[in-house]
């Protein structure tokens, strides 16, 4: 059996333009959101389809390529482009083999009961197949669900609405959160949207996490930067770091917290780039490196934090 966090969705091929120019990229929420996990934990694991066009198989060898298949579909390709204020535009969306992503990648049976599924932005109806197999096949497993504002629109709403009642952890942003119950404001929709645990994430400002009937504001602690680089899977990157610090932790605040320092991190180089190498012992470690940044320390807090890669 296998106790750890599995990440199922999309790897991609992006190509990114924003005000500091442009790069080509691996991409896809699943990767940013595992990559983000392993800043934290060790069984991290990938569910997802790549093409044999895909050129960036090194990123992947991250992890146990067990369950990442390789398709002769191409991969999955994004173009996007940011404004000035960060607002991104799709000019290219080509799911390709991530069309294959389906229920029965998903290996159920071997799954330890304390393990959690993330399954990050796919078709609503996709989502709830592998939300319902998970369910009957493993119950005690928790299981996240992310979305996408593409996604919100006709009958998804419906299904998105009962999705989230049924996940462990329904996370979107605020945006989203009104979209998906019509509401013109976030505290109508708060009212409106029922998850075991709801997070809506708020940016800059932290995040809401509603359980229970309690609702309570984190505040975002960010890491002192001195420019944004990419913003481009930050969203899945807080994802993916909340999920591995509850599994650590089973504390909500402490993980909002997490979250929001390593999709900071994220943001300040292009893609997950400044994550690659950085690895925390637990999550009051990652809280200790950013005391150190606010301190002066960067130089020295950066080299005792980065992993070995040899």
């Amino acid at each position: 059996m296998i106790d750890g966090i599995f990440f199922i969705g999309h790897i991609s091929i992006d190509r990114i333009y924003n005000i500091n120019g442009s790069n080509l990229q691996p991409g896809g929420a699943a990767l940013y959101a595992a990559i983000a996990a392993k800043t934290l934990a060790d069984n991290v694991y990938l569910i997802s389809v790549v093409g044999r066009d895909y050129p960036f198989l090194d990123i992947l060898d991250t992890f146990s390529r067990r369950f990442i298949k390789i398709s002769n579909s191409p991969s999955t390709r994004f173009s996007i482009k940011y404004n000035e204020r960060w607002e991104a535009k799709y000019l290219e969306v080509k799911y390709g083999s991530g069309l294959k992503i389906s229920p029965s990648l998903v290996p159920v049976e071997i799954m330890s009961p304390k393990s959690m599924v993330h399954i990050s932005p796919l078709s609503p109806q996709r989502v709830r197949r592998i939300l319902k197999l998970v369910r009957e096949k493993n119950p005690e497993v928790k299981i996240s669900i992310n979305t996408w504002i593409g996604y919100i629109k006709g009958i998804n709403k419906d299904i998105l609405r009962e999705i989230a009642s049924e996940a462990d952890f329904f996370i979107l942003n605020d945006s989203e959160a009104k979209a998906l119950t019509d509401a013109k404001s976030l505290t109508t929709a708060l009212k409106l949207l029922k998850s075991r645990t709801l997070v809506v994430t708020l940016g800059d400002l932290g995040a809401i996490v509603s359980k229970d009937g309690d609702i309570q504001v984190v505040p975002a602690l960010r890491v002192p930067v001195e420019k944004i680089m990419d913003t481009t899977g930050a969203g899945d990157t807080w994802c993916g770091s909340f999920l591995a610090a509850y599994k650590q932790t089973s504390d909500l605040m402490k993980s909002v917290t997490a979250a929001s320092i390593i999709s900071s991190i994220k943001c300040t180089g292009w893609g997950f780039s400044k994550l690659l190498n950085l690895k925390f012992k637990d999550v009051n470690d990652l809280i200790n490196y950013v005391i150190g940044l606010k301190e002066g320390g960067m130089q020295k807090n950066i080299l005792d934090y980065l992993a070995k890669t040899c």
